[in-house]
Order: C-alpha cells, then sequence, then structure tokens
C-alpha cells in the first residue's frame, strides 16, 4: 500500500509508527508542517534517513518576503503544474477556493501539497487531526479521490478549545474511512462531543521493547530523570518545587531534566531564587543517549498537569519508555493515566500539582529500593502486553487494509 501521512508534528511515536508500517511492505510518505522544525533536527532527521524515508518526506521550503512574491510564485506554479498534470492540478485549484474562504490560506495550502501530488497514495492518514489538518487532508482526499483516516491524540483535541472547533468540522470527520484514538479516555470525550454513530478505534501510540530494556549500568543512588517538551503541561514546575522540599529536608538527590522549551527560563528562574541545589537541564539527545540515563536513574518523575490553554498529556510515550526500562514511575493522576498505570502496582500515581506528595514518593522509591524494583519489573510488563509498536502498527496496517478491500 501507499501511505500517506499528513503530520503536522513529526514527532518520536509517530515516527515509529511509520518505521513500522514501512517495514511491513507498504511505500510510506510524509508531507510535513513546513513549520514543523523536527525534520530538520540532529534527532529526527538521521532516523529517517536510516529507514529510506528522507527521500519520502515532502516540506515545503519556500518563504516570502510580501504577498507579491508569494502570488507570483503561486502563479508560476500552477501554470508548471498545469502543464504536467492539468487534471488534478485544476481539482485542487477547485477543492482549494471551496475549503478555504481566505485567498492567501488557499494559496499556501496548495504551496504545501503541489510537490506530493506526483505520489498518488492509496490511503491518507493523519497522525494528529487538528481543525487545520482535518482540512488539508479533505483537500487531498478530494482531488485525488482516495479514503482517509483521522487519529486523534492529546494537542489536536484538547489545546485551545480545538474539541470546539472540531465540531464545526463534523461533516469531514464523518466523511473519514476510520477514526482512531490512542486512548479510552479520549475515546469517551470524542464520543460525547462528535455524537457520532462513527466507531473509534484505539491504538496506543507505543514502543520498540527491544530498544528500550534495562541494561546492567549500576544505578546511581538518589537520581531523579525527567524526559519532555519544556511545556506548561509537563508540571516540571512542581518536581522543581518537589526537588526544594527535598532539600529542605536534608535529603540527597540529583535531578536530571531533558528536555527543550520555553518555560525553561521560569524553572531557572524558580531554582536561583530559592536556591535549589542539584537540578540539571540537557537539551534533547539521540534515543540511546536519553535510554542511558534512564538506565542509570533510581526514578522517573513526570508530574503532568492541564495546562490553562488545555493541553495535556494522553498516556506521555516518555513514561512508557521509563517502564520499558524497569525504572519505578511517579506521574499525576490525571487524563485517565489508570489506563498505563496501576497505582503502587507498576508506578505511582499523585495528585496533580501537588509538590509534597511529589517530595514523600520519591523518598520512598529512595528509601525502600526492593519496592521501586517490584513496581519497575511491574511496569516492563504492563509496555510489553500493550503498548509494543510493532503490535500497535500491525493493527494499523490492518486497518488500512481492510479499508482498500471492503
Amino acid at each position: 500500500m501507499k501511505i500517506l501521512y499528513v503530520c503536522d508534528k513529526l514527532i518520536t511515536f509517530v515516527l515509529n509508527e511509520v518505521i513500522e508500517l514501512n517495514n511491513l511492505n507498504n511505500e510510506i510518505y510524509i508531507l510535513s508542517n513546513h513549520k514543523d522544525k523536527q525534520i530538520y533536527n540532529n534527532i529526527t532527521r538521521p532516523v529517517l534517513k536510516k529507514h529510506n524515508l528522507i527521500n519520502r518526506t515532502f516540506c515545503r521550503f519556500n518563504y516570502f518576503n510580501s504577498r507579491r512574491e508569494k502570488l507570483m510564485f503561486f502563479l508560476k506554479a500552477v501554470c508548471k503544474d498545469f502543464i504536467k498534470n492539468p487534471l488534478i492540478t485544476l481539482k485542487v485549484i477547485i477543492n482549494t477556493l471551496k475549503i478555504y474562504s481566505k485567498i492567501g490560506t488557499g494559496i499556501e495550502k496548495y504551496l504545501d501539497i503541489r510537490n506530493i501530488l506526483s505520489v498518488k497514495p492509496d490511503i491518507i492518514h493523519a497522525p494528529f487531526s487538528t481543525p487545520d489538518t482535518i482540512d488539508y487532508v479533505c483537500l487531498l482526499s478530494k482531488s485525488l479521490k482516495v479514503p482517509f483516516t483521522l487519529s486523534f491524540r492529546a494537542h489536536d483535541i484538547y489545546e485551545n478549545d480545538n474539541l470546539k472547533k472540531l465540531q464545526n468540522k463534523m461533516k469531514i470527520i464523518q466523511s473519514a474511512s476510520r477514526l482512531i484514538t490512542i486512548s479510552k479516555y479520549n475515546k469517551v470525550k470524542l464520543e460525547r462531543y462528535f455524537k457520532t454513530d462513527k466507531s473509534i478505534d484505539i491504538i496506543h501510540s507505543a514502543i520498540y521493547l527491544d530498544f528500550f530494556k534495562k541494561g546492567y549500568n549500576k544505578k546511581k543512588q538518589n537520581s531523579i530523570v525527567s524526559v519532555c517538551r519544556l511545556h506548561e503541561q509537563k508540571g516540571i514546575i512542581f518536581l522543581i518545587e518537589a526537588c526544594h522540599i527535598l532539600n529542605k529536608r536534608n535529603i540527597d538527590y540529583k535531578c536530571t531534566i531533558i528536555g527543550e522549551g520555553s518555560e525553561i527560563y521560569k524553572y531557572k528562574e524558580l531554582i536561583n531564587r530559592y536556591n535549589i541545589p542539584n537540578i540539571e537541564f540537557i537539551n534533547f539527545m539521540p534515543q540511546e543517549q536519553i535510554r542511558d540515563y534512564l538506565d542509570n536513574a533510581a526514578v522517573f518523575v513526570l508530574p503532568c498537569v492541564i495546562a490553562k490553554n488545555g493541553s495535556r498529556d494522553i498516556l506521555a510515550n516518555s513514561i512508557k519508555e521509563a517502564m520499558a526500562m524497569e525504572l519505578p514511575v511517579i506521574t499525576s493522576k490525571i487524563c485517565g493515566i489508570e489506563e498505563l498505570i496501576e497505582h503502587r502496582t507498576d508506578g505511582i500515581l499523585v495528585p496533580p500539582e501537588d509538590s509534597e506528595s511529589i517530595a514523600d514518593a520519591v523518598f520512598e522509591v529512595f528509601e525502600n529500593v526492593k519496592f521501586g524494583q517490584k513496581i519497575g519489573k511491574a511496569g516492563r510488563i504492563k509496555i510489553e502486553n500493550n503498548f509494543n509498536v510493532e503490535n500497535e502498527a500491525n493493527k494499523m496496517n490492518k486497518i488500512f487494509y481492510n479499508i482498500l478491500h471492503a
């Protein structure tokens, strides 16, 4: 099958899915948002290259200094495309005018998709279905006359009232061949808001079990690690406050936070204000290095919250990676996390925004090594049973196959 992934964000767990579908003898193409810097960074690009996907990843590189410059480029592009493929070019132009009321937006979208039109995929999939991506997929589906599927994960549902915006896209959503999401928590929300008879499949964001597995490194005593984008919803501010509490209790610790984002200035200001020691920030790095940090740590902490703009994590993949490494995990009891962690069986759940509870849980793992080992081993089993990327990609492959052979 030729499968086109239309991505507003090409992040690790989407890339995992793409790689596995590619390994199942599918021909995968990626249309990435030109604002998505992930495909250019030194982490994602080598992975695409390794799996022969770099030449199947399409992204617009044109930036314009004025509307006039953009319009002139657009007119030249349309003329060139019309000579090459008049029928498809005409369809795209007509459908663009139908879907986008603003001419400027329509021009942007045409320039984004024009290089992928020659691929002629069998099916189109959106791994994140933001309102904007749904229009985008609809344009491609109508123009190329191929079916499409929509996956709903986290920011595409909850950020900036996206759920209300998605309700305005119900005509397109209803015309999707299948709707997919990553958790029961999401499924309940979507069914309530969409009020659709169309069934919603659950396919988890998942990880590579052979890659994320415990090594033979000796754990660094009283070491805390967290891996995430430094955004409000990750709750890192409460981990820093928990470290402050541990310090006031004269409990030794070393906290390493791996990630990048705008919130780092707020975090460093808090650390300086209260003179909180032993907290280190490290930029994102290749997964091999992240795995080493997980293997060396005593406990993983990600105290997620619901951000002011509604953003939230749904069964965060960094938690799954830590669990696969048999690392005891502490996270917030929020947004259906019970689907991933059973409290005190394969992880520890604390109330959101509760720094005292985080500090208490960290201290318990420090003091009771056997308890940490027990929940760590149980966490690995949970991931093996439910969040193996090969199994989840096979489910996705079956969905695509059934659509095309119905």
